[in-house]
């Protein structure tokens, strides 16, 4: 977490630093909050409810023309979900191992590249709104769950967050889509508030799990987030 912290506070200072040097190039700053979910195309995998998360990260705009631009970043994401899926289980005389259902609760944190085409429409003097659309080349860092499942008729209820990253997997790439409104405030900072739709069209889980219980997830969130352009 002090890492990320490091990171997060010398793009701030990057962007802040770097403000217009040229018009076609736009740096900026954001934060949101998320809401996190998981979908699946197994029966063994199934969502829970819909958690609350948060993220922040720092904006780059290269304008190619006066309304389209090539638009990247940095993402630092911290998801919440909660989901069923079946994983495999040591029995209690531990002669061999068998398939349990799992319910987890699960901390998550990570960080996206962006690489999205972006298109802004001038609606009044001082306002604008634009679409996007591309995708994220998505690193997981730490995953923690809190579990509940039965085995041999016998309830375990999860009481603290286990580390539990060896089940994911670290490269998560995922579609992304956005719409978004602008404000500027003067020549050189504007105002933006947007809401994306974020989808991994990878399984979560590690392929040993895969294979093994059938079980694939694919995290999903819908962010909306402010920031400020310079």
């Amino acid at each position: 977490m002090k890492k990320i912290s490091l990171i997060f506070s010398f793009v701030v200072l990057f962007a802040l630093s770097g403000n217009a040097q040229s018009g076609d190039f736009r740096m900026g700053v954001k934060l949101g909050s998320s809401f996190d979910w998981a979908s699946s195309g197994s029966v063994e995998t199934g969502n829970e409810g819909v958690k609350l998360g948060f993220n922040a990260g720092l904006v780059l705009d290269y304008y190619l023309t006066d309304n389209i631009a090539a638009s990247t970043g940095v993402n630092f994401n911290f998801y919440r979900m909660k989901y069923r899926f079946t994983d495999y289980r040591m029995t209690e005389d531990f002669l061999y191992e068998t398939n349990v259902s799992v319910l987890r609760q699960l901390r998550a944190v990570g960080f996206e590249i962006p690489i999205k085409a972006k298109v802004r429409f001038d609606i009044a003097d001082l306002f604008a709104a634009y679409v996007e659309a591309g995708g994220c080349l998505g690193f997981n860092l730490k995953d923690f769950g809190k579990d509940e499942f039965t085995l041999h008729w016998t309830e375990f209820h999860g009481d603290t967050y286990e580390d539990c990253t060896n089940q994911y997997r670290a490269f998560q790439p995922s579609l992304v889509f956005g719409v978004g409104a602008e404000h500027e405030l003067n020549r050189n900072m504007s105002a933006f508030a947007q809401l994306t739709f974020n989808h991994s069209f990878l399984n979560a889980f590690v392929s040993s799990l895969e294979k093994q219980t059938g079980s694939i997830l694919r995290n999903n969130f819908i962010g909306l987030e402010v920031g400020i352009m310079f």
